[in-house]
């Protein structure tokens, strides 16, 4: 008796066919467009993934990979997969990688400027569609020079590049504005009776933390309020870096009503710190943050800090690096929003 052949593998024509749609529409709607799952009109995806599952189609990413030479993936490089702003953006990328169908490999350049350049050199190889740098750029020319020499191979290769922050280097980026959301905080606690301050932030030549300090001194400032070079410290953006912070002001810390902490995760250092002083939170005096915590606001309810939309970061990346040839044309910056919270009420937005 003669076997019976074995049926072909159905293709993605075949599911255009039987979905009634071109071989480019039913691509979209199964590899992830733009919108990644949403890419199309519902009643259109519904037609194609139907007709998919009718026919046993499952997309390859093997064939996807060796039909244009990249892999199914991007390459995130961040500072520090342990601080809370960087882990949250980890997520946003991971997800809306994730609906289209591709995988994130992240790497981590504990802000060596060295590393970072190895780092990029060896995604080379790695044939990722798009490169998303959310690490923080600085005032360095020299560093900045390097780095976009490298970024500028990885575009030559095919990659899309796309920074994540404020920077000087001609990529398309998604940013808020630091300086403009540092003062209105200033302001706001200002009117709430508050006039000795103090600053701690990340390194000066961080182009985040020189924003977020100088718009902060410019809230101030707009009330006749002064804070004294003395009183503004820069250390590591991190934990360690507020608790070090807080000894640097020296016996200031009992003269001030509030300590502004650049990023949340430095306050918590300051908190720490103060509290081995023997200085209560917020009854001596008042610290605030950046970029908001929730466990923070768990346990101090009238934190003040300003709420970076982080988990929106990565959509809005993935939009700009893998916008098809229909999508809006020439869109290099993204400007996403910060919401102000004072004594754990929100209290606006700031563009």
């Amino acid at each position: 008796m003669e076997q019976a052949k074995p049926a072909k593998p159905a293709t993605l024509t075949d599911v255009a066919r039987l979905a009634g749609v071109s071989v480019p529409t039913a691509s979209r709607v199964l590899n992830g467009g733009v919108r990644g799952a949403d890419s199309g009109r519902r009643e259109l995806r519904k037609r194609v993934q139907d007709a998919a599952s009718a026919l046993g189609y499952s997309v390859s990413p093997a064939a996807q990979a060796i039909k244009d030479g990249r892999a199914r993936t991007i390459g995130l490089l961040v500072s520090d997969i342990e601080d809370f702003g960087a882990a949250t953006i980890i997520a946003g990328v991971m997800h809306a990688a994730e609906e289209r169908g591709l995988s994130v490999a992240v790497r981590t350049t504990r802000d060596d400027a060295r590393r970072e350049i190895d780092l990029l050199t060896h995604f080379r190889g790695e044939r990722h569609r798009a490169i998303v740098l959310a690490t923080s750029r600085t005032t360095d020319a020299r560093r900045e020079s390097e780095l976009s020499e490298q970024l500028r191979i990885l575009q030559e290769q095919g990659a899309s590049i796309v920074l994540i922050g404020d920077s000087d280097l001609d990529y398309p980026r998604v940013t808020i504005d630091n300086r403009g959301a540092a003062a209105e905080l200033a302001a706001a606690l200002v009117r709430s009776g508050h006039r000795r301050f103090a600053i701690v932030s990340g390194p000066s030549e961080q182009i985040t933390a020189r924003d977020r300090v100088e718009g902060f001194l410019e809230g101030l400032a707009s009330h006749g309020i002064a804070v004294p070079d003395e009183a503004v410290v820069h250390a590591e953006f991190s934990r360690d870096g507020g608790y070090e912070a807080v000894d640097r002001l020296g016996s200031r810390i009992r003269e001030l009503d509030v300590i502004a902490a650049m990023s949340d995760a430095m306050a918590v250092g300051v908190i720490a710190r103060l509290r081995d002083h023997g200085l209560a939170v917020p009854g001596d005096l008042e610290v605030t943050g950046f970029d908001h915590v929730p466990m923070l606001g768990d346990v101090l309810p009238e934190f003040s800090t300003v709420e970076v939309p982080l988990e929106d970061f990565g959509e809005s990346a993935l939009r700009l690096a893998l916008d098809e040839p229909d999508g809006p044309e020439g869109r290099k910056h993204v400007a996403l929003e910060a919401s102000l919270i004072v004594h754990g009420v929100r209290v606006g937005a700031s563009v």
